[in-house]
Order: C-alpha cells, then structure tokens, then sequence
C-alpha cells in the first residue's frame, strides 16, 4: 500500500515536472524575444533605384525616405552615373562634396557592384545622370521631393533639356561601391537561405523532446527502485 502510494504521488511529480521542463526549454524569454526584436528594428531601410535598365530613366525616379534609410543605385547597360544637383542648376554638381558614383560600366544584364547613399535629412535630394547627353534627355530623379509642387521633377527635366552638357564631379565620393544588399522586385531570395535558418528550431525542438522523456523515463526508474527498497 505504501509502495503504490508512493508510485503514484512520484508519477505525478514526475509528470508535471517533465511538462515543465519542456515547456520551459521551448518558451523564449521576454529578454530573447526583446533583443530580436531590436535587431530587426536597427536595421535601415534600404531602396532600391535601377539607373538605365529601361532607357534613360531611374526607376523610381521618385524616392521618399526617412533619415538614416539608405538608397541603393543598380546600374545597367551601357554607362551610367549618378550625381546630386540643386534644383536651380540642373545638370550640374551640387557643390565640391556632393556624392557621386563614377561612371560606372556594364556590358549586359546588372552590374555586380551598386552605389549607395544615406539620408541625412529629408530636404529634397536632386540628382542626375552625368554620363553625355543623358540629363538633357530626362535622366533625373529626387529623394524626398517638395510637398507644395513648387519644385517639381518635372520642372527640373524641363530645365534640363536646356542644358547644352552634364558637368561631372572630378571625383567618386558621398557613398560606397558595394556588391548589392537588397533584391530588386524581379529576383527571388534563394529557398536554400529559407530553409536554411528554420532548421535549427525545428532539430532544438526535437533535441529537448528527447531529453525530457530521456530524464523522465530514468527518474521513474529510479522511483521504482526505490520503491522496491522501502517495501
């Protein structure tokens, strides 16, 4: 009588703690849930503009971004550029430390390096293609263009085309030339990398079922055993 007492109120015991000890294990702590959540909030945001892969154009030609967002310059056949200009002199450098790519060569498809700026502030940001003929011919843009359409792109275009010749910085500066970290909306991210990082959860889930029945079964055992001694 003693002994079955005693085998059930160990069982229970061993149950709850077993219960417990797995739940625990799988629950992440409010401190884990907080740091993936800051890491996923420092990251900027990162937009993607195409410079010649449909004509003279950058698409989107229009950008609006917050400070600290960077914006991301993919280049295409044949040669392109990009330069920050002002509103009153289209065409031309903004001033001696305004960014600027370089020219920037592809024979086809895209280029593997991109130019990357980041915003400081949201002032509206003009910019160019400073490649021969290419800013006369509408190949302009802004980053956070006025709100009260006084200064439209479309006004700076037209002003453009005024332009007998594109005025190239003397010097690549403002930004870095670096292999490409967003994906532009035709490329789709590799299911190899997907699966990759759901992995790991799913082998931990299956490693802590393992230990908690593991550590059940060799408890029991030994209530068992104890059991047998007291009776």
């Amino acid at each position: 009588m003693q002994y079955s007492t005693l085998a059930v109120v160990l069982s229970t015991a061993l149950v709850a703690f077993a219960y417990d000890y797995g739940n625990s294990a799988a629950t992440p702590t409010v401190a884990a849930v907080a740091a993936a959540a800051a890491a996923t909030s420092s990251a900027s945001p990162v937009h993607s503009v195409t410079v010649g892969k449909s004509g003279l154009v950058f698409d989107p030609s229009t950008i609006t971004a917050q400070v600290g967002d960077k914006i991301e310059f993919h280049f295409f056949p044949s040669r392109h550029s990009v330069a920050q200009s002002s509103f009153a002199k289209p065409c031309e450098p903004l001033n001696a430390t305004s960014f600027f790519s370089g020219g920037v060569t592809t024979a086809a498809g895209e280029n593997a390096n991109t130019f990357t700026i980041t915003v400081n502030d949201t002032k509206p940001i003009w910019f160019y293609c400073a490649a021969p003929g290419h800013c006369a011919r509408g190949m302009a843009g802004v980053i956070n263009a006025p709100t009260d359409s006084s200064k439209t792109l479309e006004m700076y275009i037209a002003a453009a085309a005024d332009v007998s010749a594109a005025v190239a910085p003397t010097r690549i500066q403002g930004g870095i030339i670096s292999p490409a970290q967003a994906v532009l909306s035709s490329g789709t991210p590799s299911s190899s990398s997907s699966s990759s990082s759901s992995a790991p959860s799913t082998s931990m889930g299956e490693a802590r079922e393992e230990i908690r029945w593991s550590l059940f079964a060799l408890m029991w055992l030994g209530a068992v055993g104890f059991g047998c001694l007291i009776g």
